[in-house]
């Protein structure tokens, strides 16, 4: 079922989906929205699995890099907060 949401941008939000749409090849910005809360679920479930850091590596020179989402790590702080009060009760 297919339902329509309208979103409101400021002036630098709009530039910044537009970017993402246009770095992304998306048809539309429908579409770059629709991937970009895919990445979020899937990082999402991978913190609550106990995972926090993304790396990144570059693999022609092996340079890695770290990112930082300070989302996941409010998340990831949540999930292990309840995975310690799990364990005291048990």
């Amino acid at each position: 079922m297919s339902q329509r949401v309208v979103f409101t941008f400021d002036d630098s939000s709009l530039e910044s989906l537009r970017q993402v749409q246009d770095r992304g090849e998306f048809s539309s910005m429908g579409t770059a929205v629709r991937e970009s809360v895919q990445l979020s679920e899937i990082l999402q479930d991978q913190v609550a699995e106990g995972f926090s850091q993304i790396i990144l590596r570059n693999p022609q020179t092996n340079q890695e890099k770290t990112i930082v989402i300070p989302s996941l790590q409010k998340i990831a702080k949540s999930v292990r907060a309840k995975q310690k009060a799990d364990k005291q009760v048990s």
